[in-house]
């Protein structure tokens, strides 16, 4: 279980610095202006791909290993909906990977944008829930109250960021920006909860809520 909070915390460090790299490696591609899934295709396009791919995967080993952490702490019903909704942030992650953005006149464009877009809102809105459901759960337990408030805060700046480009004339521009901090506010809660299971020492007393 061990092993696995560190994959928590190592899975979302290297997703960003592949696709950092990926980034330098294509000729006149901005972080900035440029959203991340465009170097999905063309030239290195298997670099982000793959990076996807595995790191949802990953994510998905850890989201297993995060239920079976937590048993003693949140009751059962509302961990596993919390940890289902995980799986399917997660499952979004290497569907990106898979339907990535394809490349101009691509006859298969439109099935694959379409199932890009539909994989992203899977991915950011279940990540959000079941944030939101953890930080209310987290906050009712003393040991783990500074990391339900941090959830909480980062489920409504998750969403923020993703209602943010709509609110913000031309944030076409900085699209990229934005993207980027979506994806580093958004999983950062699994370097912190994933440290915090790795050094956690679970207490004698504590039960399960309402046991």
């Amino acid at each position: 279980m061990r092993l696995i909070a560190l994959l928590g915390v190592v899975s979302p460090i290297l997703c960003v610095l592949v696709f950092t790299l990926a980034g330098f490696l294509r000729p006149d591609y901005s972080p900035i202006h440029s959203a991340i899934s465009a170097l999905g295709v063309g030239q290195n396009g298997w670099i982000l791909n793959t990076d996807l791919i595995v790191s949802g995967l990953l994510f998905i080993v850890f989201a297993i290993g995060f239920y079976w952490s937590m048993r003693p702490i949140i009751s059962r019903g509302w961990l596993l909906a919390s940890t289902i909704l995980l799986v399917l942030s997660a499952a979004g992650v290497v569907n990106e990977g898979i339907f990535h953005q394809p490349a101009h006149g691509e006859p298969s464009a439109h099935l694959h944008m379409m199932l890009h877009g539909i994989g992203l809102a899977v991915l950011f809105y279940s990540l959000i829930i079941a944030l939101l459901i953890l930080g209310w759960h987290f906050c009712k337990i003393p040991d783990w109250r500074v990391c339900g408030w941090y959830l909480l805060l980062t489920a409504f700046a998750t969403l923020g960021l993703l209602i943010l480009p709509t609110q913000i004339a031309n944030s076409g521009y900085i699209w990229g920006f934005i993207e980027r901090a979506q994806v580093i506010v958004g999983f950062s809660w699994s370097i912190i909860i994933g440290w915090r299971l790795f050094t956690y020492r679970l207490p004698n007393s504590l039960v399960k809520e309402g046991e």
